[in-house]
């Protein structure tokens, strides 16, 4: 019987497997007033997230997470700075300030980070030296004996451990921007720093557990392409992919995978060149051809591509959309997964709809 961690690693190595997995890859940004509706269109008063990927019958969403703090440790305190208006303005665990709206089920719009200058980065950089030990949970070992009885994959990673994602926290996305052209060696040093520290981290993980994939987190694209020109990409970031793979990746097991918003496709020949095996979600609704994506990319790891959106229609809109997925799974390297979080415009009924199709199609594909 082939478990969930096998079909996963096959599935994205090229080999045969009974079908692919069926999964909530991105559930965990689903809007939590879903419930809320959903019990008012027949869903239990007391169900959680829980009962409802039972009740649909998912796999899993992504697996086992070894949830260690891989940005600045100690942490920073979190402080509330102001109220103006509908708005809340907080310093975060990781010294940036942030906003957050009323009723607002988005993440927070990080402002700026604690770091703004040469000056500002000598304060800090201390935190993202070292104490390995003490950033791990410290809960491992039943972690890795979970793994085991469950045949669940192993992760690691998220955000925001990715070399433009944990920038955008350290300097704010506006500085950082231009601290690209105007502060190039404070860049290299931090991403130099970053590098050093993932590399400790993920070789200490795999010294007390096995970890199937390593979750790359970037959020680095808007929905017409990505926030850096490639070139730049090449030149500051590139580097530091290719040394934490090679450093990281002790066997072939071992995969790499990165999350980005919007429009990533630019940036994909530079992911592969770096050593990255997986994309994720594919946000198709700014104009992605998937199947264009997949006959130039016939290796490359896929997880999304389905329009969330079209869970708020009708069910011919819902069918279209899942019209596209027997051709990527007949080509492989691919798990049919929306390509971000339930809105809460999506009727309790539709759900239901939606994943018992993608499920028909999944189980009629090895």
């Amino acid at each position: 019987m082939i478990t969930h961690k096998e079909r996963f690693r096959n599935l994205f190595q090229g080999k045969s497997i009974d079908r692919v997995p069926f999964i909530d890859f991105m559930g965990n940004s689903n809007f939590p007033s879903c419930l809320e509706r959903w019990k008012k269109e027949g869903l239990a008063p007391d169900a959680d997230w829980e009962t409802v990927h039972s009740i649909i019958g998912f796999d899993y969403q992504r697996g086992i997470y070894i949830d260690a703090k891989l940005l600045f440790y100690p942490e920073f305190p979190i402080e509330f700075i102001k109220r103006e208006g509908d708005k809340t303005y907080t310093k975060n665990k990781w010294g940036g300030l942030e906003l957050q709206k009323d009723g607002s089920e988005l993440l927070p719009i990080t402002l700026e980070g604690p770091v703004s200058d040469r000056d500002s980065w000598e304060q800090v950089k201390e935190r993202l030296v070292g104490q390995i030990p003490n950033r791990m949970p410290k809960n491992l070992a039943s972690l890795s004996k979970q793994a085991e009885e469950t045949g669940l994959p192993v992760f690691a990673g998220d955000l925001p451990a990715g070399f433009f994602g944990a920038l955008r926290e350290i300097l704010g996305l506006e500085n950082l921007v231009y601290m690209f052209y105007d502060e190039p060696e404070l860049i290299n040093e931090i991403m130099d720093t970053l590098c050093d520290l993932w590399i400790d981290a993920y070789n200490f993980m795999q010294e007390h557990i096995a970890i199937d994939y390593i979750f790359i987190w970037e959020d680095m694209c808007s929905k017409t392409g990505p926030l850096i020109s490639p070139d730049m990409f090449g030149e500051f970031l590139l580097p530091r992919y290719k040394r934490m793979i090679n450093s990281v990746r002790k066997n072939e097991d071992l995969l790499l995978m990165v999350d980005t918003d919007g429009d990533g496709r630019l940036l994909v020949p530079l992911w592969i060149e770096g050593g990255v095996d997986i994309v994720v979600p594919w946000e198709t609704q700014f104009g992605i051809e998937m199947k264009d994506v997949r006959k130039q990319y016939p290796k490359l790891g896929i997880i999304g591509a389905i329009n969330k959106h079209a869970l708020e229609h009708s069910r011919s809109d819902m069918d279209a959309e899942l019209n596209k997925v027997p051709y990527m799974l007949e080509k492989g390297y691919y798990i049919p997964s929306l390509d971000h979080g339930v809105t809460n415009e999506v009727p309790w009924d539709n759900y239901q709809y939606f994943y018992d199709k993608l499920k028909e199609i999944i189980f009629k594909y090895s």
